[in-house]
């Protein structure tokens, strides 16, 4: 598809949509919780030593967040369909959401359970029959109305979930009190990842930090790395990071198609300009000391026209959605 029918169709589909990505995207005062300073103002440009850059951004961190008020008052507003299918196109995502970090999980741990199973007397049946996540500790930032936060606790987990809208998060606690495998999330509504990092005690940290579709909704991204890699447990611990590509298919599928054409998220849920590419993460990664582990693709098998949604794992294809794993270095 040439540019000059990219234009004709955002126009016909969503004219004002197409004039505002021909501006320059501005930092608004009116659209976030607190002004957030340019992080390259604090930096010295001869500074190299990756640790005092470190201790230099937790220092902006104690006061200054990453929350946009914009994004949270938008995503209040879904609270009471957050669980309807036809109304949250990832509850349909979920599922491969999960497979992918139930997979990468398993490979961590399969030389350390091959160890076990020699030396305990437990049988290869137990292991398989415990949980997969049994004994984990997991940390759902952006956790909106609970759908990740509830499946990682019926897989075992012990789950502590985060988000700024205390809307959204009393509608979790309420959908996770219908089940008893749910009932023990520790939800933290009106909460940032930035707040539980000034929170923190010296032994709260998690096996596995999600952070799925909220770099695309917020507005300073490694602010919000440097604090997960804070809370992550130095070597067993695993971030899980998803979000859109910044790509003409991507703007095409997740934005005219899914909210102007098909109507299955409210026009203006995203931003284009805000979508990020794996190499743009996993450049963020290392200045925040983590490391890419693994990055996949979020595909759907066939279009969802009568709202069935089937996603695969695609290594290849990372064109609109993926999905990253990613360790301290």
């Amino acid at each position: 598809m040439n540019s000059s029918s990219i234009t004709s169709t955002c126009r016909k589909y969503l004219p004002r949509y197409a004039r505002s990505h021909r501006r320059p995207l501005r930092n608004s005062s009116k659209s976030v919780s607190c002004i957030v300073p340019n992080r390259h103002q604090y930096y010295n440009e001869n500074d190299n030593d990756g640790s005092k850059r470190m201790r230099r951004r937790r220092e902006e961190m104690r006061s200054f967040s990453s929350v946009s008020e914009t994004e949270v008052s938008k995503f209040s507003e879904l609270s009471k369909e957050w669980w309807d299918p036809s109304k949250n196109p990832l509850i349909g995502m979920n599922s491969i959401r999960v497979e992918y970090i139930i997979n990468e999980i398993q490979q961590q741990q399969q030389q350390q359970q091959q160890q076990q199973k020699q030396t305990s007397s437990k049988s290869t049946d137990d292991f398989c029959s415990a949980p997969k996540l049994s004994g984990l500790s997991a940390l759902d930032v952006g956790c909106g109305g609970g759908l990740l936060s509830e499946s990682l606790a019926r897989l075992g987990a012990d789950v502590t979930a985060v988000d700024p809208s205390h809307t959204l998060v009393e509608h979790a606690k309420r959908h996770a009190e219908m089940d008893p495998k749910t009932r023990s999330i520790d939800y933290r509504g009106g909460c940032s990842i930035e707040q539980l990092v000034q929170e923190k005690n010296q032994e709260q940290c998690f096996d596995i930090i999600c952070i799925l579709e909220v770099l695309e909704h917020v507005t300073d991204v490694e602010s919000i790395l440097i604090s997960a890699k804070s809370l992550l447990k130095p070597d067993t611990g695993r971030l899980f990071v998803s979000t859109l590509n910044r790509t003409i298919k991507s703007q095409l599928v997740a934005i005219i198609g899914a909210e102007y054409v098909m109507g299955y998220l409210p026009p203006g849920t995203h931003d284009w300009n805000q979508f990020k590419s794996t190499q743009e993460v996993e450049e963020l990664m290392n200045q925040s000391g983590l490391q890419q582990v693994d990055v996949q693709g979020l595909v759907l098998t066939k279009p969802p026209f009568w709202g069935e949604w089937d996603w695969k794992l695609d290594p290849m294809d990372t064109d609109v959605n993926w999905i990253g794993n990613y360790k301290i270095k």
